[in-house]
């Protein structure tokens, strides 16, 4: 029986992938890389001590990792932050499954300032239990930290009782770990094959499709 759904936040309520990955051109820049954008945007979902090895070599990570990393935060909070646009339809989706006994947790490891803003630019923050951040894990995603975290603030919610939805396949491939199921969603432009082969188990364009779609999807009491 399904007792809760765990929302990823970037890419899948908030439309910032896009400004994630600026804001990572930006921080490599600084320190002398040119990366490519579409090169950087595969790569948001995970966290930056996964990210940043992807691009430079182990020695330059031990020596510049903390400070790439610190000052794309840095600039995403001063500079695009406040240009992250909700999808549509997010907050009459959370209610639709509050109306089912269902229920929902953030699972983001952003920083506790971020969520609160993300919270009230949603306009959910009466709709949910609880949301995990940064200082809730050591490992970002593709490791399941972050859903062992948020499923640990359900009160004994098993894992097989809860249903993740996350834009990215390090969504797919984290909850998987721990035999959490994973909704897909394409809003945040990964492509359907992609989330389909990280193991989510059904598609949805975005929370407002995921919505009208709602009697036949894995989040309905009904099916």
């Amino acid at each position: 029986m399904l007792k809760a759904v765990i929302f990823d936040i970037d890419g899948t309520l908030i439309d910032s992938v896009d400004l994630h990955a600026r804001a990572w051109v930006k921080a490599f820049e600084k320190y002398g890389y040119q990366i490519p954008f579409e090169q950087l945007r595969q790569q948001i979902g995970k966290g930056s001590e996964q990210i940043i090895p992807e691009f430079i070599s182990q020695e330059a990570f031990e020596r510049l990792g903390a400070k790439i990393a610190d000052y794309r935060k840095q600039y995403y909070q001063e500079n695009l932050l406040s240009k992250a646009k909700p999808f549509e339809k997010v907050p009459e989706l959370f209610e639709r499954l509050k109306q089912d006994g269902l229920k929902i947790v953030l699972a983001s490891s952003a920083k506790e300032d971020t969520i609160a803003y993300y919270k009230e630019k949603l306009g959910i923050e009466n709709l949910i239990e609880a949301a995990t951040s940064t200082d809730d894990v050591e490992k970002s995603k593709p490791h399941p930290d972050i859903f062992k975290a948020a499923l640990e603030k359900l009160d004994g919610v098993k894992p097989e009782e809860a249903i993740a939805v996350g834009d990215s396949p390090y969504d797919a491939e984290a909850a998987g770990k721990i035999s959490l199921r994973t909704v897909g969603v394409l809003c945040g432009g990964f492509s359907e094959i992609v989330l389909r082969e990280a193991g989510c188990i059904a598609i949805y364009r975005d929370p407002a499709d995921l919505l009208a779609n709602y009697e036949r999807s894995p989040l309905s009491s009904v099916v």
